[in-house]
């Protein structure tokens, strides 16, 4: 049986030699332009300064931080402004408990239906509740009241006093942050 020959097949049909499409020449294989190299650093430049302020704003608030600790006060903050505002929607009363000294989290038990709901401050801050006695702290959807009132300092891992949250007895929730 007689071989093929392939004598007519020298090289690549198509391209510039050595596998390259034919568009391509070799001196352009060399190094980057200079309009390319300012395209790609302005590039680099603006997603630097869109992403700088999202870290730093994760690196300043790590557990720990004074500025985690007011930021997570603020969180509290808003936390109790919204429980407050849906009791009064849904016209549900709870409590809320605690135990004196400096806590993780804060615990509201809501009524009819029976709930409890937890806010956690992952380490940011810590909550103390002032207070002599284990007395709850009740909200009546009826008059839109919270008896009695009480305020929670919020204090850094570190034991430094950083904002106080005032909720009074009409249910106003106010933030003192402290230098």
């Amino acid at each position: 049986m007689p071989e093929p020959i392939d004598e007519e097949i020298e090289g690549p049909s198509r391209g510039a030699g050595k596998g390259l499409p034919a568009f391509w020449s070799p001196r352009s294989r060399r190094a980057f332009t200079l309009v390319e190299a300012v395209v790609v650093l302005s590039l680099m430049a603006a997603l630097s300064l869109t992403f700088y302020p999202i870290m730093a704003g994760l690196l300043s608030q790590r557990a720990g931080s004074e500025p985690a600790a007011r930021a997570e006060a603020r969180k509290l903050t808003r936390h109790l402004e919204r429980t407050l505002m849906r009791a009064l929607l849904h016209r549900r009363a709870f409590d809320v408990q605690y135990l004196s000294g400096f806590r993780k989290e804060f615990l509201v038990h809501w009524y009819n239906p029976s709930e409890y709901e937890r806010y956690q401050t992952n380490d940011r801050c810590l909550v103390y509740f002032k207070s002599t006695a284990a007395q709850s702290k009740c909200y009546t959807p009826t008059w839109h009241t919270m008896t009695p009132a009480f305020t929670l300092y919020i204090y850094t891992p570190g034991k430094k006093k950083v904002a106080e949250i005032a909720v009074s007895g009409y249910c106003s929730v106010r933030l003192t942050e402290l230098p």
